[in-house]
């Protein structure tokens, strides 16, 4: 019935092409394919994950937040986090956490606020930050994430040590971390 609305109910639609117009079947196929691709959103790239997930991961108690006050140097990372190896990070923490975080390496250098989360847990312009471990003078310190997306090793300036390094690395082992993924400045 020409005219009449259609109601949700009727189920079907059958759509009638006055004869006068002719739509050749490969044009109208191309056509619509062509319409279709327009809206089509390319696929998030996966963002890689350095951490078994599901692998307990606790961050550490050890001294106050202000402890981590001062110049680090990034001796090793993963690859696509907020830092790389030879970054300066420095930071300026009250005793309960919150303060600022200066980041500077490639050329450039961004501040971002700094939350606390509980301890040893941060918002770092909003990302987490979790220290994982620290030596008791905190000369050497690993940060990583739950979800494993980053993680990194940073010293004092001139005070790295083999021994702490070693003791780093098997820090985010135990956190579930993949080891041979981190790359040092020599690497690249």
């Amino acid at each position: 019935m020409p005219g009449r609305p259609l109601r949700p109910e009727e189920g079907t639609v059958t759509v009638t092409i006055p004869s006068r117009i002719r739509l050749a079947p490969k044009r109208t196929l191309a056509a619509l394919l062509l319409l279709s691709a327009c809206g089509a959103a390319e696929p998030p790239v996966p963002t890689p994950v350095f951490r078994t997930v599901g692998t307990p991961i606790a961050s550490s108690l050890r001294g106050s937040a202000s402890d981590l006050n001062g110049d680090w140097i990034v001796a090793a990372a993963y690859p696509g986090g907020p830092v790389a190896p030879g970054d300066r990070v420095t930071l300026r923490l009250d005793a309960s956490g919150g303060g600022v975080a200066r980041i500077a390496g490639a050329g450039e250098a961004r501040l971002v606020p700094v939350t606390a989360e509980g301890r040893g847990r941060f918002d770092i312009g909003g990302e987490p930050w979790w220290l994982l471990w620290t030596d008791d003078d905190f000369r050497t310190a690993v940060i990583g994430t739950p979800g494993g997306e980053y993680g990194w090793i940073m010293d004092r300036p001139g005070q790295a040590g083999a021994d702490r390094a070693r003791a780093a690395r098997e820090m985010l082992d135990f956190n579930g971390y993949d080891t041979d993924a981190l790359k040092t400045a020599r690497e690249g």
